[in-house]
């Protein structure tokens, strides 16, 4: 089941995570449990939620001691994505890195809730809305967020299905009639009236090959790249690319190929790519810490 679901950065991160400490099966995801496996106190205040490490490496998970078993268990998700990925005082830290603190956590918890790994091992009914019932029962999570992941996973999986159809007949096209396609090409433009001494615009041009065949590619950041002038960037037939089409982790940043097939097929191969975009991708990259000492 679920052949062609690709999965995110975030859900290989939660999966190693899960699986480096023994955390296998939809029972070893409580609160206790991960706490323990990770060496993490868990102390009840009468407060919001909240995570913090003392200077000797102590890390500590502060839960409202008024709410639900579930809702603590959703809290300890967020603020155990806080402590293993971000870094920096939320009281001092630019709006937009909070905002997508409080968004990545949120992610945290939906999938480390219910890790792709172990839902991919259940054997779901057809029908929709008894996979849910099941999914919500075997991980005792609401039915809203069972169904809220499910139907993500059907998305996706539908999403990678039909870029497997269209690349198995494009390569059935291609035995008939062989093409040479240059590979992936990138331009830069420097705004001169930019107040920035790096270049405003990416120029992607990406071939048929990999627009079919590659998630994803890593863009050249910091590596000297052909210049176009204004002119030249006028005459360009190209669309631009979402900010979402952009990832930076670990350091790496990445163009989400599949999304731009999604959205453009393949009558479109020329992308052109904000700098600023890419430089606040990078930012929060370098904004967030990761422990891979377990």
């Amino acid at each position: 089941m679920f052949k062609y679901y690709k999965k995110t950065h975030l859900e290989y991160f939660i999966e190693q995570l899960y699986l480096n400490n023994q955390i296998l099966i939809p029972e070893d995801i409580s609160a206790d449990f991960i706490a323990h496996k990770l060496d993490i106190s868990i102390k009840f205040l009468n407060s919001e939620s909240l995570s913090h490490e003392t200077k000797t490496g102590k890390r500590i998970i502060f839960l409202n001691d008024h709410k639900s078993s579930f809702e603590q268990r959703d809290d300890f998700l967020h603020e155990l994505c806080h402590l293993l990925r971000h870094a920096g005082n939320q009281a001092t830290l630019p709006s937009p890195f909070v905002q997508y603190q409080e968004e990545d956590a949120e992610l945290f918890v939906l999938y480390a809730s219910l890790p792709f790994f172990m839902i991919k091992e259940l054997n779901l009914p057809p029908d929709h809305g008894q996979a849910i019932q099941q999914i919500s029962s075997t991980f005792s999570v609401s039915m809203e967020q069972a169904r809220k992941r499910y139907e993500q996973i059907l998305r996706r999986e539908f999403e990678a299905l039909m870029c497997a159809e269209s690349a198995a007949t494009y390569q059935l096209k291609k035995e008939v009639k062989t093409v040479m396609s240059k590979p992936v090409e990138f331009a830069v433009y420097f705004d001169p009236s930019g107040i920035s001494d790096g270049p405003s615009q990416l120029v992607v041009t990406i071939d048929e090959w990999t627009l079919m065949n590659c998630r994803e590619i890593e863009l050249p950041i910091g590596e000297r790249l052909a210049e176009i002038d204004l002119e030249e960037m006028q005459q360009i037939e190209c669309v631009p690319a979402l900010s979402s089409d952009v990832i930076c982790f670990d350091s790496k940043v990445t163009l989400q190929v599949h999304q731009l097939l999604h959205r453009h097929g393949l009558k479109k191969n020329c992308f052109v790519i904000h700098m600023n975009d890419v430089e606040m991708k990078i930012a929060r990259d370098q904004a967030m810490t990761r422990n891979l000492s377990w």
